[in-house]
């Protein structure tokens, strides 16, 4: 069912099986692998045939919900469904368990599911691979590239009409025309002109499609061409999975500003990272919706833009960034070792059979 595998950097984690389907079944234990279920356009698909095969088959057996993309494991619908077959079917909350990046509701188990890209992006660029240079650079850069969001789009338009001339965007524009569809295109007319007249930066010309190990890559050379970045995480409602997307910020000592969940940047601090509170307004990280929190992250660029230190501001959050460069390092380290310590099959039995936090 969950089979313990050496990965990468020798370290172990617990996988599916090879093949792994939406269900899988043992005499023990169900797995339902939720990146069949969570998509990444916030739609939830195919539970009716889950809840049929669990009426179906489910005896007494631990539930196993399968979640290593980041997957939204809160999500209001996902967890109202399962509250009801817990009631449906007597299911008891030592039953289930989550396999994820983050928890979902305290009173079910959890086994913390490796953040693979944040930590893969030590394999791929250094500190020293950057040009620190930064006597051209724009004030700010926004790297845009790869999954459209509404509130992508949101953010990189409003950050282009906040710093006319002065910001660095990468952007997928056909993609993003394509999720405005004629329902919702009338109330985008504005930026769909932005985006057929605007000439957006692109920090991997070579490519036919966008991976992040690629992206990486290509991150040293653009480094330098804008001041500070505005990170859109993956999901802009988590907050604690963390990608290469801010990975990159904190690898190479670049200052951020972070689109993610609500307090996500008060669980990055938790990591032991630093921030830019000394400079900026970061209150921006109690905002609920995506919508304010882009609203916010501009008002406290707009603040230093127009602050008379601004270059002598910029370059303490340069110096000050640094300071993540050897804490990402020792980060990855810890965990590394933690899951290699934690590497005999018997350990990963023993934690199957006791999960929780």
């Amino acid at each position: 069912m969950l089979i313990p595998t050496r990965v990468y950097d020798g370290s172990w984690v617990i996988l599916p099986p090879k093949g792994s389907r939406l269900l899988t079944f043992d005499p023990d234990s169900i797995l339902i692998d939720l990146r069949w279920i969570l998509r990444k356009d916030y739609t939830i698909d195919s539970l009716p045939a889950v809840e049929d095969q669990l009426v179906k088959h489910y005896n007494g057996h631990n539930l196993y919900f399968y979640a290593p993309d980041g997957n939204d494991v809160l999500a209001p619908g996902l967890v109202a469904w399962i509250q009801l077959i817990q009631r449906g079917l007597s299911i008891l909350d030592n039953k289930i368990c989550f396999l994820s990046v983050s928890p979902s509701l305290p009173q079910w188990n959890w086994i913390p599911y490796p953040l693979d890209a944040f930590e893969f992006i030590r394999k791929i660029i250094s500190a020293n691979d950057v040009n620190r240079d930064n006597s051209q650079a724009k004030f700010v850069g926004m790297l845009a590239g790869s999954r459209v969001s509404i509130s992508r789009l949101r953010m990189a338009y409003d950050l282009d009409c906040a710093f006319p001339g002065d910001a660095f965007i990468t952007f997928p524009v056909n993609a993003t025309k394509g999720i405005l569809n004629e329902r919702v295109s009338e109330y985008y007319q504005t930026e769909l002109d932005w985006m057929s007249q605007r000439q957006f930066n692109n920090d991997m010309p070579n490519a036919k499609g966008i991976d992040y190990r690629s992206g990486a890559a290509n991150y040293a050379q653009i480094w330098n061409q804008f001041q500070i970045e505005i990170v859109p995480e993956t999901d802009e409602y988590q907050n604690q999975w963390f990608t290469d997307k801010i990975a990159k910020c904190l690898r190479t000592g670049k200052p951020f500003l972070l689109l993610s969940g609500q307090h996500s940047l008060q669980n990055l601090k938790q990591l032991g990272f630093v921030t830019f509170d000394q400079w900026i307004d970061e209150s921006y990280d109690e905002c609920v919706l995506p919508g304010q929190r882009i609203n916010a992250i501009i008002n406290s660029l707009q603040k230093l833009y127009l602050d008379p230190a601004k270059t002598s501001i910029i370059a303490d959050m340069q110096k000050h960034a640094k300071r993540n460069i050897g804490h990402y390092h020792d980060y990855v380290q810890k965990q590394i070792q933690l899951r290699t310590y934690t590497e005999s099959y018997n350990r990963w039995q023993e934690i199957l059979r006791h999960t929780g936090r």
